[in-house]
C-alpha cells in the first residue's frame, strides 16, 4: 500500500504541542490501537470510519446527530488532529476516536473491526501526473475498502477534481465489492444525506468547480 506523502505539522504548530495527543483519552496509535478495539466490541454500536478528517468538521457534525454510532478518524496531519482534540473537549464528545497514522498503517491494525459507513472527503487530488500515484483510491484500496465493510455499508467520496473523478469510477467498477448508489453533482446532496460543508467543500463552490459525490454500497 501506499505510504503516506506530506506535511504532518503545519509550519504554524509547536513541534511540543504534537505530544499533547498522546495521552488524549480518544486517541489512538499503532501500539494501543486494542485498547479502543475494546471499547468497539463493548460498545456493540455501529461503527463508522473517516479516511482524512481535515479539521475535523464532517466528523464533529456526524457525532453529533448520531450519537448512538462510533467514529474512527485517520488523518496523518497532527495540526488537525489537534483542533479536533480541542473541539472533542469543547463539545464533551465521547464517541470519537481518532489517530495520525496512515491508512496503509491502520489496515494493518484494524483487524476484524467492519464500518458501516466510510467518509472520504476531498482525498489530496495530487493533479501533478508524477505525483497521481500517490492517490488514495485506487484498486488496491477498493479491495481493501471490501476487507473491513460488511453488507449494505456505504462509502461516500467527495472530490472536486475531474480528473481523480474518472480515477475513482474505473477502481470501483474493475471490483465486484461495491455497487454505485449515486453519483451527483447536486450540492443539494450533501445536506439532504447529512454531510458537513467542509472548508474544500465551501472553497470548491466559491471558486465554482464542480464537485462529485460518489455513494457506493456494498
Amino acid at each position: 500500500m501506499l505510504p503516506f506523502y506530506g506535511r504532518r505539522l503545519s509550519r504554524k504548530t509547536k513541534k511540543f504541542s504534537s505530544y499533547d495527543l498522546e495521552n488524549f483519552e480518544f486517541f489512538f496509535n499503532e501500539i494501543n490501537f486494542n485498547e479502543t478495539k475494546k471499547k468497539l466490541v463493548k460498545s456493540c454500536q455501529n461503527v463508522n470510519l473517516e479516511i482524512g478528517f481535515g479539521k475535523g468538521e464532517n466528523l464533529i457534525f456526524q457525532s453529533q446527530i448520531k450519537k448512538k454510532d462510533i467514529f474512527l478518524a485517520i488523518d496523518p496531519f497532527i495540526s488537525g488532529g489537534l483542533k479536533l482534540k480541542k473541539n472533542i473537549e469543547i463539545f464533551k464528545i465521547s464517541n470519537i476516536f481518532f489517530s495520525n497514522v496512515s491508512f496503509s498503517q491502520f489496515f494493518e491494525i484494524v483487524g476484524d473491526v467492519n464500518f458501516k459507513k466510510i467518509f472520504i472527503l476531498f482525498p489530496d487530488p495530487w493533479p501533478k501526473k508524477k505525483h497521481k500515484k500517490r492517490r488514495l483510491i485506487n484498486e488496491e484500496f477498493v479491495k481493501n475498502l471490501d476487507k473491513i465493510t460488511i453488507r449494505h455499508s456505504e462509502i461516500l467520496i467527495a472530490t472536486d477534481d475531474e480528473c481523480y473523478s474518472n480515477q475513482i469510477l474505473k477502481s470501483f467498477s474493475k471490483q465486484n465489492f461495491f455497487k454505485l448508489l449515486l453519483k451527483t453533482m447536486d450540492n443539494q446532496i450533501f445536506e439532504d444525506y447529512k454531510i458537513y460543508p467542509t472548508k474544500y467543500f465551501r472553497k470548491a463552490k466559491k471558486e465554482k468547480r464542480r464537485i462529485n459525490l460518489f455513494i457506493y454500497q456494498k
